[in-house]
């Protein structure tokens, strides 16, 4: 079998779960990651003879794409911020509108700074971070025990220390103080899972994407709370938000007394927010 038979075979077999665009960027992945090969020389895909063990590494590949698996935790990696992080069910995949919030708060001068990343996941910002600005002391906790582990590996990976902490948010009592607090907390709300695409519902921490409708500043509010006393004078606030509730958010950040600018994403919608105490 060639690469271009097994890039028509996906084609066939999964052209009912995804676009052409998004078929060829899976297969690109999966020759990169497998063939160990740069794009360009994808492109003689139909001179390239696959191996018996390479075959089976594509089509086991192919059977869980089949089932909606996003092709990041079929290879268990992905990319943020230039870097490479590793990913499973127990994180969330980082997403681009992410990225912008970590490019915003690279703008600020934020070296030698503490900071602190609340539901950290795969460790993305707090690492980004950690990597841009080397002097500062960057913490991040989380909920799950799984999700820091791939944070922790995460880190060693891109090489960068971070004090990592297993707690609820809501549960965390701390004396710190901190120059920075970012967070990209579950901000969907539950009535939206209908719009959402089996890959995310079916395969990716519900426990991280998702609020009740009757309480979507739940995550919010408590960071608000935790800030009074645990944001220095003239700390930072990052989060990324939905795009759905930015007026009671401004709402909140109002009455903490938080100056503050929101963004608009790649996409046109309110995501990032940037406040100062």
């Amino acid at each position: 079998m060639t690469l271009q038979d097994f890039k028509l075979k996906m084609i066939s077999e999964l052209s009912s779960i995804y676009e052409m665009d998004e078929l060829n960027s899976i297969f690109n992945i999966l020759s990169e990651e497998y063939l160990k090969i740069p794009r360009s020389k994808i492109l003689l895909a139909d001179e390239i003879d696959l191996s018996e063990s390479n075959q089976t590494l594509f089509q086991s590949a192919l059977e869980r794409l089949k089932t909606h698996e996003p092709v990041q935790y079929v290879i268990e990696k992905t990319s943020f911020m230039d870097m490479e992080f590793k990913v499973n069910s127990s994180v969330l995949i980082p997403r681009p509108e992410t990225e912008e919030l970590v490019r915003l708060m690279l703008d600020e001068d934020l070296d030698g700074k503490e900071i602190l990343d609340i539901g950290t996941g795969s460790g993305c910002i707090a690492i980004s971070l950690a990597k841009n600005f080397p002097n500062a002391k960057v913490t991040a906790l989380d909920i799950s025990f799984d999700a820091l582990n791939v944070a922790k590996e995460n880190a060693k990976l891109n090489n960068v220390n971070i004090e990592f902490i297993h707690t609820d948010i809501f549960e965390y009592n701390s004396k710190k103080k901190y120059d920075v607090i970012v967070s990209n907390p579950p901000y969907v709300l539950e009535s939206e899972k209908s719009q959402m695409k089996q890959n995310v519902l079916d395969f990716e921490p519900g426990l991280a994407l998702f609020v009740k409708d009757i309480e979507p500043l739940k995550y919010y509010t408590e960071i608000f709370n935790f800030s009074q006393n645990n944001l220095r004078d003239k700390g930072f606030l990052f989060f990324e938000i939905n795009n759905k509730v930015e007026k009671p958010l401004s709402d909140g950040l109002i009455l903490n007394n938080f100056n503050f600018k929101i963004y608009r994403d790649h996409n046109g919608f309110k995501r990032c927010v940037f406040a100062r105490k």
